[in-house]
């Protein structure tokens, strides 16, 4: 009898020890009906310069933009009036120091004194001094190559997107099943996060759907970060106090549909004919965040105000002719947007919201 008791602890002790599953995620669609609905008053900023792919947009100050263009064949950061015009250009393609080869978009530090651009090809981490970039001196303030980053053990270091946190840390997202969100300064890791919420079955697959195609950001006051899937529209928000990670939510709206890439080494998902929706821009303040949804019918291409309790408080709508958001930032009331339209041309917007 001792025996059969000392087996039955033994095995809830191995289930409380065992670390718990991602939570399966169940979808709902979105109650737009009861949804506050606006269409956004947008006015168009005439532009001296092309944009082909801007993917990153801050505000600096109340006359200044500082955004990123992944496809330009010069310099891919630009600080830009609010006017129209550019008035700095930094940032190259190459192997010396402080260029890039795979450029994974731009971030912006609390303080906007310090702007970084993470290489997915070479897993260096280039950090730019806004004041020396506006200034037209060197603007590379450093450069953090992960592989000497310290973590105790081996982890990846390869990252879909790297945020510029406060005191001299980063946030990178990945989709490695060990290490998908990480906080680390120039010497070590200091937190990690693995855990993915279910909404693919193939685990391979689910983690390339948190991943691929997905959008990262965090609160300015540095509480919530917010992962969003570009392929099926769902999003979870992740709690942050000092360097600890934990779980707050997860939404599901739309189930992810797509194709598999071929030869990809781990899987990579993609966009493909039956995919319906997924969110593509995000941007999150202290309070609530926003999210486009998009998607091939016009209705899906808006807008969307959440809150951290995951729930949808405001819709906006835009004009007909906007077929798709590029990158978006909202500051003191006032939303700024690179969108394109229905003739392919892509515009720097601006609206109250």
């Amino acid at each position: 009898m001792k025996k059969v008791v000392f087996v039955v602890l033994a095995t809830l002790w191995l289930f409380a020890c065992k670390k718990e599953d991602g939570k399966k995620v169940e979808f709902r669609a979105l109650p737009f009906s009861s949804i506050v609905s606006d269409t956004l008053d947008i006015d168009s900023v005439r532009m001296n310069t092309f944009f082909s792919n801007p993917t990153s947009l801050f505000t600096i100050d109340d006359s200044l933009i500082l955004v990123f263009d992944d496809n330009r064949s010069d310099k891919l950061c630009h600080f830009i009036h609010t006017k129209g015009y550019v008035v700095k250009s930094f940032g190259e393609r190459g192997r010396a120091r402080g260029e890039f080869i795979f450029p994974q978009g731009l971030s912006l530090s609390k303080d906007k004194k310090t702007c970084c651009v993470y290489d997915y090809n070479t897993q260096y981490n280039v950090c730019f001094s806004v004041k020396e970039a506006l200034g037209g001196g060197n603007p590379v303030q450093d450069v953090i190559r992960m592989g000497d980053v310290e973590s105790g053990r081996p982890v990846e270091h390869r990252f879909h997107q790297v945020l510029a946190l406060s005191n001299n840390r980063f946030l990178g997202f990945g989709n490695h099943p060990e290490n998908r969100v990480q906080i680390f300064n120039k010497s070590k890791v200091l937190a990690t996060y693995s855990d993915f919420p279910v909404l693919d079955e193939k685990e391979e697959n689910n983690r390339s759907v948190w991943g691929n195609l997905a959008s990262f950001g965090i609160s300015p006051d540095e509480k919530h970060i917010v992962i969003t899937t570009g392929i099926g529209a769902a999003f979870e928000i992740l709690s942050l106090s000092e360097e600890e990670i934990s779980h707050k939510l997860v939404k599901g709206f739309y189930a992810p549909k797509y194709s598999i890439a071929q030869g990809a080494v781990p899987v990579c998902v993609v966009v493909c004919p039956e995919t319906v929706v997924g969110f593509n821009a995000l941007h999150v303040a202290d309070d609530c965040f926003y999210a486009v949804l998009a998607g091939p019918e016009e209705r899906y291409n808006e807008i969307l105000k959440f809150d951290f309790d995951g729930e949808c408080v405001h819709r906006y709508c835009l004009p007909s002719d906007i077929v798709y958001i590029n990158c978006m930032t909202v500051d003191k009331g006032r939303l700024w947007a690179f969108v394109e339209n229905k003739d392919g041309e892509i515009k720097l917007i601006k609206a109250g919201i």
